[in-house]
């Protein structure tokens, strides 16, 4: 029967030959769980889809500075040279969220999240129940995938009020200010569609330059300070992002100057909570 010293000895040794293999194999096990199987973060600038040509939405209603009575609001949307319920048939179509609806129109109101349009005439569309103030509503075509149709004149903006106390207030977007539109992510992305995110916004009476106006893009996920991905946009592009896990993530779109400074505009900061199901 072995000493206890002897015995002492043995699980001494038989510590430092495993020691010796775990670091001849790699490493210990805490080093192995920080570089596991996380997915690398990437948010990057990408390509306009190709364009379509003449591509227009247009309010028919309501007019400009109309007063309407509080409550359910509706509008008109006209389109020209754009087909809505179509696929946006190009490769894009299979990369990203892709709506099965086919083309729309993008119904921004108060820098709220879009509502998306699939009427194929100037048909009433519901904006929900209004209370009195006063109100921007932007328009745009969309493809499919929810990319913008962008150009300088594919737009409209119509600002209104609701309820005759409101007359007078200041409009959310005035006509003629630089600002941003943020209009995707928005929702939950499950499965497949949760791989590449697509980011999208317009702009209006605006132009991105690097010595200029530039879009800032931060992503942070719930519960944290910390920023998880980060991009400053000099030119009107969609971006991607990659490799979030599931969770809830909240996106941030604001307009700089040229001295990094946010540009005064009720829409020119937005915030959005993002649900990811990988």
């Amino acid at each position: 029967m072995l000493s206890t010293a002897r015995r002492i000895t043995y699980l001494l040794a038989f510590g430092a030959a495993m020691l010796l293999f775990a670091t001849g194999c790699g490493g210990d096990a805490s080093e192995s769980a920080d570089t596991g199987d996380t997915d690398t973060v990437t948010l990057e600038p990408g390509e306009r889809s190709p364009t379509i040509d003449g591509a227009t939405a247009r309010f028919e209603a309501p007019e400009s500075e109309a007063v309407l009575d509080p409550g359910e609001v509706e509008v008109e949307v006209a389109v020209e040279n754009f087909i809505p319920g179509s696929q946006t048939d190009i490769p894009r179509l299979d990369e990203i969220a892709n709506s099965e609806d086919g083309q729309h129109t993008h119904i921004i109101v108060n820098n709220d999240p879009y509502f998306a349009n699939y009427n194929t005439d100037a048909e009433p569309f519901s904006i929900g129940e209004l209370e009195p103030g006063a109100y921007s509503a932007f328009v745009f075509p969309s493809r499919s995938f929810h990319e913008s149709v962008k150009s300088e004149d594919a737009y409209d903006l119509v600002n209104f009020y609701v309820g005759e106390e409101a007359e007078g207030e200041d409009f959310p977007l005035e006509e003629g200010e630089p600002s941003i539109i943020y209009s995707r992510p928005k929702g939950t992305y499950s499965g497949d569609g949760a791989e590449r995110i697509m980011l999208d916004f317009y702009l209006y009476n605006v132009e991105l330059s690097e010595d200029g106006y530039r879009a800032h893009y931060t992503i942070q996920e719930e519960g944290s300070d910390e920023t998880v991905a980060e991009l400053t946009m000099d030119e009107w592009t969609p971006a991607f992002v990659e490799g979030l896990d599931s969770g809830t993530y909240t996106f941030t779109l604001e307009l700089l100057d040229e001295n990094d400074e946010r540009v005064p505009g009720d829409f020119n900061y937005t915030e959005r909570e993002v649900e990811v199901e990988r």
